[in-house]
């Protein structure tokens, strides 16, 4: 059972990127309105003010906002794919394919991650756990440590779920992530909430944040990654690096790479890759 959960895991992983990319615009949540106004002198305030007029319906003025940002960064990846997803929304296909394949050639790592709003769109980018953690009180098989060749986060994430597929003490963890990927969110709280009292509560925040971010409450995921970090006293490099990413999908792009740069700095290799692709303009 286990062996074919992982094998089915590897195909939504191979799959997640494409359906995030093709997904219809309607379908997919828009980002929220919120950071800082401007970072490296990019107009981050105007993707806030797009975002509010899309929640409005105001999407041609919504489209003129996008297009006086791009007019100012004509290559920056998080306009054009945010207003690849509104022609999509206005049905001018073509148009936003352009944006779209645009996006992928500047970087194309940045315009997976923010054209991965669809449902687990995240899910490939997301750390899991603290690996330090585990494997000091799991102690992973050797067959099973995470190898320092996994820098990209989708590898780096398939090389998490492999290594505790097997830990029986993680089992209701695991359990948790494939309800997840099955789309069935309750459930996966369910299960994080049958985790023992005594349970490490930073990896039990850790985890129920990575749930808020696959269901695009970013807030509430930044909040979750805070306790873990400033309630509860933990420094593993993969809650800023979640948490960076949390930040710069609420567009405060500032704090957001502020985290990058730390856990990179901590020696989390796809923190390092996440920096170059979204903070380094």
């Amino acid at each position: 059972m286990l062996r074919y959960l992982t094998l089915v895991l590897i195909f939504l992983l191979g799959t997640l990127a494409g359906y995030a990319l093709s997904a219809q615009a309607s379908d997919l949540p828009m980002l929220p309105a919120s950071g800082n106004t401007r970072y490296n002198n990019l107009p981050v305030a105007e993707l806030n003010l797009a975002h509010r007029q899309q929640r409005n319906g105001q999407f041609e003025q919504a489209l003129l906002t996008y297009n006086s940002a791009l007019a100012w960064q004509p290559n920056w990846v998080p306009a054009l794919a945010e207003r690849s997803a509104l022609l999509a929304r206005m049905g001018r296909d073509q148009e936003a394919n352009r944006d779209q394949q645009l996006a992928e050639r500047q970087n194309p790592t940045a315009a997976a991650f923010y054209l991965a709003k669809g449902r687990n769109g995240l899910m490939p980018f997301l750390a899991l756990y603290p690996q330090e953690w585990y494997a000091d009180h799991y102690g992973f098989p050797e067959e099973r440590q995470i190898s320092v060749e996994a820098t990209t986060p989708q590898a780096y994430f398939i090389e998490q779920y492999l290594s505790i597929m097997e830990g029986p003490d993680t089992a209701q963890a695991v359990l948790a992530l494939q309800q997840k990927v099955d789309q069935d969110v309750l459930a996966a709280k369910r299960s994080l909430e049958t985790l023992p009292r005594d349970y490490n509560p930073g990896v039990k925040n850790m985890l129920l944040a990575n749930l808020a971010m696959l269901n695009h409450d970013y807030r509430e995921a930044v909040q979750l990654y805070n306790d873990a970090q400033l309630k509860y006293g933990f420094n593993w490099p993969e809650l800023p690096y979640n948490r960076g990413l949390g930040q710069i999908l609420l567009h405060n792009y500032m704090n957001g790479c502020q985290d990058l740069a730390q856990s990179a700095k901590a020696g989390f290799a796809p923190a390092g890759v996440m920096y170059q692709s979204l903070c380094n303009f």
